[in-house]
């Protein structure tokens, strides 16, 4: 049995690699992928595809169609079912597909970095994200 803290979830797996098609919540993780975790997003996505793919699952390819072309989430969770019980056949596929998703949560969290601010008795001033009056300083 493997560690629970350490094995990423089928659903997770899935909302990771098909991130840019989901409309909902799961598409949102998309907007905060770098570049390289979008790469290595497509590469999880592509292992899937070709696993269904190369077994000939049909079912499995439908809900990838699905997913791709309309977003839908009715899809993704039967695709979840699908990976899942796939995932439990074969531990090798499944080791594969959780270190590529560990990978991207890595990149993830890499990417975004916490940042110290230190206030000496003055305003801070986010200059990322203004809102507001954009004038700095004076009156």
């Amino acid at each position: 049995m493997t560690d629970p803290i350490v094995t990423v979830a089928t659903a997770e797996i899935l909302k990771l690699a098909f991130n840019e098609f989901i409309k909902t919540s799961a598409g949102e993780t998309a907007k905060k992928l770098t570049g390289e975790a979008l790469a290595t997003a497509g590469e999880l996505r592509q292992k899937v595809v070709s696993w269904f793919h190369n077994k000939q699952d049909t079912k499995a390819e439908k809900a990838i169609i699905a997913i791709q072309d309309q977003g839908s989430l009715d899809a993704l969770n039967k695709l979840t079912t699908y990976l899942d019980d796939e995932m439990e056949a074969d531990p090798i596929f499944a080791h594969d597909l959780q270190q590529t998703a560990q990978q991207i949560n890595n990149i993830r969290s890499q990417s975004s970095i916490d940042r110290q601010y230190n206030n000496y008795g003055r305003d801070i001033i986010s200059i990322e994200h203004i809102q507001g009056n954009p004038r700095i300083g004076g009156s």
